[in-house]
């Protein structure tokens, strides 16, 4: 079943237990952007088949998944879909906790007029098929029951360094988004985001940390491991499909 909410522009399917959204990918309005509400499981073939009849309707050309699992990709594959991005995964016990310092970088809450500096950061530091747009920054924020958004300055005076958006979902705690101006690598903000939101998680239960970056991201992939995280193999992978001729 579908369903259009008045005033969105996503589209929510409805299949079962299965439940997707489905909205445009950033600017590119001839992408769809399928994402998992209920993710660490397959969904039907029949709810992938009510995915792709949706996205023809609308007019989209292409089809795009978020990161999904191995197990989480098997029916996309099974309907046509094909690998477009690898993500490596990662993941560490939240204890013992880091004893790294911020080596001066100032953490705070983010505000709401920080959002534009904030998607600023963010397209310096990702390539476009990364990037996030007010919507998607938006939904980031929404991905989990609790969240933590902050920023990073290396002083007060100058532009943010970063920000970081951290959740909480039982005892489970995601680094959701990461983002350092290429600017201002190097001098310690990552660190200190990662390690400030590491700290938060652990302080309201959470037992494990996980974060995924694009196999190329080489240098968050070393910053990660520096903290302690380690690989989970096989990794998370980004699924698309032609739909134009369908």
């Amino acid at each position: 079943m579908l369903r259009r909410r008045s005033g969105q522009e996503s589209v929510t399917l409805r299949l079962g237990h299965d439940r997707l959204r489905l909205r445009p990918w950033a600017s590119e309005t001839e992408i769809g952007l399928l994402i998992l509400l209920t993710s660490g499981s397959a969904v039907s073939d029949a709810a992938v088949a009510a995915s792709i009849e949706s996205a023809a309707a609308q007019g989209y050309l292409r089809i795009r998944t978020s990161a999904l699992s191995h197990i989480e990709a098997e029916p996309f594959l099974r309907a046509g879909f094909e690998p477009r991005q690898q993500l490596a995964l990662l993941s560490r016990p939240i204890q013992p906790p880091l004893s790294e310092r911020n080596g001066g970088v100032t953490i705070r809450r983010a505000r709401r007029r920080d959002r534009s500096s904030v998607l600023d950061v963010d397209h310096a530091a990702f390539e476009p098929f990364w990037q996030l747009d007010q919507v998607g920054l938006h939904e980031a924020l929404r991905a989990t029951p609790f969240r933590r958004f902050r920023v990073a300055r290396p002083n007060p005076d100058k532009a943010l360094a970063g920000y970081a958006i951290s959740g909480r979902s039982g005892p489970s705690g995601y680094l959701q988004r990461l983002a350092i101006s290429p600017r201002q690598q190097g001098q310690g903000a990552g660190t200190a985001l990662v390690v400030d939101g590491l700290t938060w998680m652990g302080r309201w239960g959470a037992t494990q940390a996980w974060v995924n970056t694009p196999q190329q991201n080489t240098g968050a992939l070393r910053l990660y491991e520096r903290l302690g995280f380690e690989p989970v193999p096989p990794g998370l992978q980004v699924l698309e499909m032609e739909i134009s001729g369908l």
